[in-house]
């Protein structure tokens, strides 16, 4: 797999995965771009496991509602590893919080996610 595909899951992992409001469809996106194995790390978990996985997306996304994730730096890579720079905003409002996400690749999925934040506005 190369850069271009590495980015290229990167940025649907943000705009697909992270803003799917349907269960089923979030779990069939987890199924195709996650590893089976794949870890998801950030600041108060660690999912491991495809199942954990989805479990540690949807409760994230249930503390979100009305807000989306868009790309607000193009994705890099490197070697097996992404990244990429997101924002969670209400529709045409500021960003309630910013981060990034760096990702391992392995066979094409994501094998580890390592979601970083880097502003939460107050309120």
């Amino acid at each position: 797999m190369d850069r271009t595909s590495h980015t290229e899951l990167v940025r649907r992992n943000v705009v697909e995965v992270f803003n799917a409001t349907d269960a089923v469809r979030r779990r069939e996106l987890i199924e195709a771009m996650y590893h089976p194995d794949a870890v998801f790390y950030d600041a108060e978990n660690t999912a491991t496991g495809r199942e954990a996985v989805i479990d540690a997306i949807t409760a994230l996304l249930a503390d979100s509602a009305g807000l989306s994730f868009s790309v607000t730096v193009e994705p890099a890579a490197l070697g097996d590893v992404a990244r990429i720079s997101w924002a969670l905003s209400p529709p045409d409002a500021p960003a309630v919080v910013t981060g990034q996400d760096f990702a391992v690749v392995k066979d094409g999925t994501i094998a580890e996610l390592y979601t970083f934040v880097d502003q939460k506005q107050p309120g």
